[in-house]
């Protein structure tokens, strides 16, 4: 997992896609990517424009297509599968995104991961 600080309250995280297992959402999300960015302004952009970007197609495909409710699949894992949409595409997703860490570049070698989210009150507790 990559964490990527832009200067939002937290930073956003990557994890692969599980391409795998839902091909059909990953699909779908090649094409959302596909019909929403276009690849010259994205490579125009700077870091936080991109990560902003990449934050609102986000919320965008989560909102349309409730990936955590139906397949298990989270934001970090969707954030990871526009980067690989990105790269489908011509726009280097993959290597802006090694600048903060190693990616993998293979997704199809890739095993499904979940991710666990801690209780809000741990997060209350911490702001304090």
């Amino acid at each position: 997992m990559i964490s990527v600080s832009y200067g939002a309250r937290w930073p956003i995280k990557f994890e692969p896609f599980p391409t795998e297992e839902v091909p059909e959402l990953y699909d779908e999300l090649i094409t959302f990517v596909g019909v929403r960015i276009n690849i010259d302004t994205w490579c125009a952009m700077d870091d936080v424009k991109r990560c902003r970007l990449i934050e609102k197609l986000t919320i965008e495909f989560c909102k349309e297509t409730s990936p955590k409710k139906t397949y298990g699949v989270g934001q970090a894992m969707v954030r990871g599968g526009i980067i690989d949409a990105l790269d489908i595409y011509g726009g280097g997703g993959g290597q802006w995104l090694n600048k903060y860490g190693s990616y993998p570049s293979n997704p199809s070698s890739i095993r499904f991961i979940t991710a666990r989210r801690s209780p809000r009150s741990s997060y209350v507790g911490s702001r304090q």
